[in-house]
């Protein structure tokens, strides 16, 4: 583990302490041809839980407003889900995003459960998304 200056506090009762905040880990993983991003951010409370895929750029209405009027009721449709946000950015790029906060420090049996509870609510919708991107 690297150290850097002023990463560790001696208090009066001759007691280390780590003063360096800690930083995001970025973990990958493929599903269905799509790259998907987890970050797990440490904090005081616990653990904060952040998946996200890109999964397409949105057809402009002129190239093909069918295309694009199907593509907008799947996302429309998918809005109920609990664990997963479909959202069109401002490049018009297809994201899927979810997130969730975990209580102490994430074990891998927490982290293999968010990470399902959000592919279970995007996966339909991506694979019905993927049939018109």
């Amino acid at each position: 583990m690297p150290i850097g200056p002023g990463a560790v506090r001696m208090d009066d009762a001759g007691d280390l302490s780590v003063t360096s905040p800690t930083t995001a880990s970025r973990h990958h993983f493929f599903l269905d041809g799509l790259m998907f991003h987890v970050s797990l951010t440490p904090d005081d409370e616990g653990t904060l839980l952040q998946i996200w895929a890109e999964v397409g750029y949105m057809p402009f209405t002129i190239e093909s407003p069918e295309k694009r009027m199907r593509l907008s009721k799947v996302m429309r449709a998918a809005g109920h889900l609990q664990n997963a946000r479909f959202v069109v950015d401002n490049k018009q790029m297809i994201m899927v995003l979810g997130q969730a906060r975990v209580d102490g420090h994430v074990t891998l049996p927490d982290f293999m459960y968010e990470i399902l509870q959000f592919v279970q609510d995007a996966r339909p919708y991506l694979k019905v998304l993927g049939q018109y991107l």
